[in-house]
């Protein structure tokens, strides 16, 4: 189903009015960084590694969202999600049943304390088996979110090297002490602490498992590749801070370093997705994260340099995600990751010999001595920062990413960018066999036809309804003589549209309609509706797309309840506004109780424009923008699935 993309957009559009704006208050003030922590709670969105209908593809895309508008927010999280993961996988039900719900919507916020087991010689935590569970003593060196969670998994090596991990509570006891919070570089708010334990009871009830010696460095093999998320996400926000440069200086150089790095992230991030999806050699995953982790501080170190001399302040965004970069260099570091990361970085860029340093050796040492080429002299800083660091074709993946290709996966964040270019935004969901349907509607099949190792192509077959899904409705489906979707204009499936807000009615009434009072109160905030253009209804219900039930919100006498249009507004905007036709994120633009299809009638009178299930209207502003409409021109349609697409200008 579409919830993998709805998480993903639900998460953007909260970072997006809720984080970026408090970004640098969020890296150094605690009390900020709570609040955006309970703002993922309410949003559910805290224990996503918990949900089995959750890839871990989608997780990483989570992870890199976040980071790209918070760092801060992501690495905390992160303990938390680490936490939530671990307590998912243990037998002690009593202990999922107390905490999993309530971790996730931020009732109970986690951390964790086992990053010592990497570390060589003596355990720093030793726990020893008592009556009814286990005696802790020793130190944790680093344990994350002091007065923000409000307890951590902790793992204390037993005497056979294993390891026991319990919950124990992040509060100050005689028998748990712990430091004044580190004065970090970066992510101060993050309230990074040690913690000195002295003969703290862990009663077996609070027992989370038991790990056997060396489960950590496997466990870290196996997950190379996670962390990379925060890396390629605090690129991206490097990228945000170098795109609004690039706009506002008009510099040709910003622009095509811009576009160079943008390119090879785009590489870097396709090649660790198609690393998920197969059985790479470590070697190659190491070089992967090492990868992410170089290029994430190059994009931060160009967007220092296109920023210049206010980069230098303390509240400079290029100055935070320089400092974000530098933490994500070494956030759940091992020696092997060390290793390629230092490997990555004394790697040469420039393989033209005329650029390496000729080493003499005299008496007293060697001296560098470096030839100045004049191709060196022309160059830029930030021609240096843009070369790619990995020169072997071996690691490239095999896109075609050029200015359009990678530019589409780059989206620009309102946030930072003050451009002129749009952001192009899908409006459709996902097409999958349980999309909501109507009773009665054909299903939605899919049929395998050919097979890759067996064909030498992949190929399905699919069948569904003319009406399901993101649609758009033909005259055809509800005149005798109206056309079909395949007569319909290309220049008519290209307008400008309004978004019209109505969440507020809809929250206390599921059955509203929309008014010539509500069309006339939004002209008033927003200005006359334009001309032949399409009027979207935003009711809140695109949210509800991943519960059928709710989709349609039917009661026990059958009937079903949800918003739409009503017949005098649609009259009075055909007549008074000439629109161009109606869009809506419900099912219908008739509402629920509408079984007569009044508004669809009104509206496909003429070959007009009728949208129904579409989504991300959160993310477009009242007015401004325009669509891009493209539905299968099938012979005699009375409608059909639709791809729509939004172009909403630069702020």
């Amino acid at each position: 189903m579409d919830c993998d993309r709805s998480i993903l957009d639900i998460t953007n559009s909260f970072l997006l009015q809720q984080v970026a704006p408090k970004a640098n208050e969020i890296d150094s003030n605690p009390q900020a960084l709570y609040q955006a922590l309970q703002g993922l709670g309410n949003l559910g969105l805290l224990a996503l590694r918990t949900d089995k209908h959750e890839s871990e593809a989608t997780f990483g895309d989570f992870q890199e969202l976040i980071a790209r508008y918070s760092g801060t927010l992501a690495f905390v999280q992160t303990q938390h999600q680490s936490a939530a993961a671990m307590l998912m996988t243990s037998d002690n039900s009593a202990l999922k049943q107390v905490y999993l719900k309530r971790m996730g919507n931020g009732e109970v916020l986690m951390g964790v304390g086992f990053s010592q087991l990497r570390r060589q010689g003596e355990p720093l935590t030793l726990a020893v088996p008592v009556a009814g569970g286990y005696q802790l003593d020793g130190v944790v060196p680093w344990v994350t979110g002091w007065n923000l969670f409000q307890h951590f998994i902790i793992a204390a090596t037993l005497p056979d090297g294993s390891a026991v991990f319990g919950i124990v509570p992040f509060v100050q006891t005689s028998q748990i002490t712990f430091t004044t919070p580190a004065q970090l570089a970066a992510m101060t708010s993050s309230n990074t602490v040690s913690a000195t334990l002295t003969r703290w009871f862990l009663p077996q009830e609070r027992v989370v498992f038991i790990k056997p010696p060396g489960w950590i460095h496997e466990n870290d093999k196996n997950n190379i590749l996670r962390a990379t998320f925060l890396a390629t996400g605090c690129a991206f926000a490097g990228l945000d801070i170098i795109d609004a440069a690039k706009e506002n200086k008009s510099l040709p150089f910003i622009h095509d370093a811009f576009e160079s790095l943008l390119q090879e992230l785009t590489k870097c991030r396709t090649l660790i997705r198609e690393a998920q999806l197969k059985s790479i050699e470590t070697a190659k995953l190491l070089q992967m994260r090492a990868w992410a982790i170089d290029l994430a501080t190059r994009i931060a170190h160009a967007a220092v340099t296109v920023s210049s001399g206010a980069a230098n302040y303390m509240h400079h965004p290029a100055q935070r995600v320089y400092r974000e970069a530098l933490v994500f260099t070494v956030t759940g570091q091992t020696t092997a990751v060390m290793e390629a990361t230092l490997q990555q970085l004394t790697r040469s860029s420039i393989q033209d010999k005329e650029f390496q340093p000729q080493i003499n050796a005299d008496k007293r040492g060697y001296s560098l001595l470096y030839q100045r080429p004049s191709a060196f002299i022309s160059g830029s800083k930030l021609e240096q920062l843009k070369r790619s660091p990995i020169q072997d074709k071996e690691f490239q993946p095999q896109i075609n990413a050029d200015k359009r290709g990678y530019s589409l996966l780059y989206q620009r964040s309102s946030a930072f960018i003050s451009g002129s270019k749009s952001s192009v935004i899908h409006l459709s969901h996902i097409i999958d066999p349980d999309v909501p349907q109507w009773e009665g509607d054909p299903p939605v099949e899919f049929e395998t036809v050919a097979e890759l190792e067996k064909d030498g192509y992949y190929l399905r077959r699919f069948s569904l309804g003319e009406h399901s899904a993101t649609h758009i409705n033909a005259p055809k489906s509800f005149h005798n003589f109206g056309v079909g979707i395949d007569k319909y204009p290309a220049e008519s499936l290209v307008v400008s549209a309004v978004v019209i807000d109505i969440r507020v009615k809809t929250t206390v009434n599921f059955d509203y309609i929309l008014t010539v009072a509500d069309v006339l109160a939004w002209e008033e905030e927003y200005g006359e509706i334009p001309a032949n253009s399409v009027v979207l209804l935003y009711t809140g219900w695109q949210d509800k797309w991943c519960d059928k039930d709710a989709f349609f919100n039917q009661d026990a006498e059958g009937s079903v309840h949800f918003p739409g249009f009503g017949s005098d507004a649609v009259q009075f905007l055909l007549d008074e506004r000439e629109i161009a036709g109606v869009g809506i994120d419900t099912h219908g633009v008739d509402s629920g109780q509408d079984t007569s299809f009044t508004i669809n009638r009104l509206v496909l009178e003429k070959p007009r424009i009728v949208l129904e299930n579409l989504t991300n209207l959160d993310r477009l502003p009242p007015r401004g923008v325009m669509l891009a409409i493209a539905p299968l021109l099938l012979q005699h349609g009375s409608g059909s699935p639709v791809g729509v697409l939004a172009l909403v200008p630069g702020i």
